[in-house]
């Protein structure tokens, strides 16, 4: 790799023996480096194909147009991140991270925020990443003395959720996840005539299997039927006919709303997960 400039000291400009250009990450990779400088491969500790996007422009473009400082701030959000949700993302959410809140810090700045109305959701459905958000916010704070609208939080909770699918998943995509699970806490609330424990270790693996199984109706992966015995369905129904109610209700929504339909296995699956939900809440 042969260096052609600097974005600040840890983010530089390079160009491989074939000609083609890098956006590569590193301590120092960009410190006093001249053009032409051969820059070790050891040093690179990512790196980004300098024809990809962020948001929609040229990398080079984007990181020409940032302050530095923006720059080693999303590397530091993204990196804590990584350590709040025991994950590793992908390489181009750092530079989707630094155009976000390059922007962001700019419409604080101009005192302009946008309005969003899933917070509530979001915070409900998301609770790691809505943490890791706001960990995000306070960080930005407290190295650029720029705070952040509350907006944010929602807004930096899609790119960590979005970070954590594969690398086909849009925001797009995470939205409807939102609207699909919220939809279906709605139906499971009103069925039992209770108020879930959002808190309870059973909500938060409820998510996780809603999120899975999200993102199996989304990439039509489903559960294969011949796995499941039918006669254990039965016995499901028969021993937690209220749950396997609910689950019913719940194919209905999916079915005229989105076009998805649940196997016996999913609705199998989804109706233990709802009765381990709602075994310690239900008083009728």
């Amino acid at each position: 790799m042969r260096y052609i400039k600097a974005f600040n000291n840890n983010v530089a400009l390079v160009k491989d023996l074939s000609g083609l250009e890098w956006v590569v990450m590193g301590t120092g990779v960009g410190f006093q480096k001249k053009k032409g400088d051969l820059i070790e491969e050891e040093s690179i500790r990512r790196k980004f194909a300098a024809e990809d996007s962020a948001a929609k422009k040229p990398l080079v473009q984007v990181l020409d147009h940032m302050d530095p400082d923006v720059l080693d701030v999303a590397v530091e959000v993204v990196k804590n991140a990584e350590v709040s949700l025991n994950t590793t993302f992908e390489n181009n959410i750092y530079l989707t991270i630094a155009d976000h809140l390059n922007f962001a810090i700019k419409r604080a700045n101009e005192q302009i925020e946008y309005v969003e109305t899933n917070r509530w959701e979001v915070k409900n459905l998301y609770p790691k990443e809505y943490l890791a958000a706001q960990e995000a916010i306070r960080l930005v704070f407290d190295r650029l003395d720029v705070l952040l609208p509350k907006s944010e939080e929602t807004f930096l909770t899609y790119h960590f959720v979005n970070g954590q699918q594969t690398k086909k998943t849009r925001i797009e995509e995470t939205l409807k996840m939102t609207e699909v699970i919220n939809r279906i806490i709605e139906v499971i609330q009103y069925h039992f005539q209770v108020k879930l424990d959002e808190e309870s270790l059973s909500y938060t693996r409820f998510i996780t299997h809603l999120r899975h199984f999200f993102i199996r109706q989304f990439k039509q992966n489903h559960i294969e039927d011949q796995e499941v015995d039918l006669t254990i369905v039965e016995v499901v129904k028969s021993k937690y006919p209220r749950s396997y109610q609910a689950v019913e209700k719940i194919a209905h929504l999916l079915e005229r709303k989105y076009g998805w339909s649940l196997s016996p296995n999913e609705r199998l699956y989804l109706a233990l997960h709802i009765w381990r939900l709602t075994s310690q809440l239900e008083t009728k």
